[in-house]
């Protein structure tokens, strides 16, 4: 049933093709929409695997983003203990005599640290900041008077990696005097 169309080639306005008319069976008829309706799911289909495709593309491309982004946290997690300790020898040399040690070790210890910082690691402070046990550990506590659950003394400074808690700071709370403590409470529950 093919039908040939001669078209010629014209310079002015091409004219609208003619349609053929074509005469269908009913069974030709239906088996002929049977074929459209298949089309239309196949061509569903399709769109949806592009859409699919698509977004599994873009999901790894972020993922592999973020592989990257945080690749260096568990160096930069081995790092800080040096860091402390440089930090630490800081805090405790003060001596006339040492005070050329003290300047070097110094230039070290900020060296250190505009590197960690230039690898997206960044210092956060607790002292005064309410205790969140997403940022802090609590290692000890304070019973004096004052807003209870607060951060009176930072042990160990806490550390970000871009927007994610690399190391929590080791904090010491207040706590209310004569109140029981998270230390007292253990101990309770120890004994019982």
């Amino acid at each position: 049933m093919g039908h040939v169309i001669k078209m010629e080639k014209k310079e002015t306005k091409p004219e609208p093709e003619a349609k053929p008319n074509v005469t269908l069976s009913e069974s030709e008829y239906r088996e002929l929409l049977e074929k459209i309706k298949e089309l239309e799911s196949v061509k569903e289909k399709l769109l949806r695997s592009a859409a699919d495709y698509d977004n599994a593309r873009k999901r790894l491309a972020k993922e592999r983003e973020e592989f990257v982004r945080f690749s260096q946290e568990r160096l930069l997690r081995d790092l800080l203990p040096t860091l402390d300790n440089l930090e630490r020898a800081l805090s405790h040399a003060s001596t006339s005599e040492a005070k050329g040690v003290v300047s070097g070790v110094q230039l070290i210890w900020k060296q250190l640290l505009d590197m960690l910082a230039s690898h997206g690691l960044k210092r956060f402070s607790s002292e005064g900041e309410r205790f969140d046990p997403h940022f802090h550990e609590a290692v000890d506590e304070l019973q004096e008077e004052g807003p209870e659950g607060v951060v009176v003394k930072e042990i160990a400074p806490g550390y970000l990696l871009h927007d994610r808690v690399v190391r929590p700071a080791k904090v010491q709370i207040r706590v209310a005097p004569g109140g029981k403590g998270k230390k007292d409470e253990e101990k309770q529950e120890e004994l019982t």
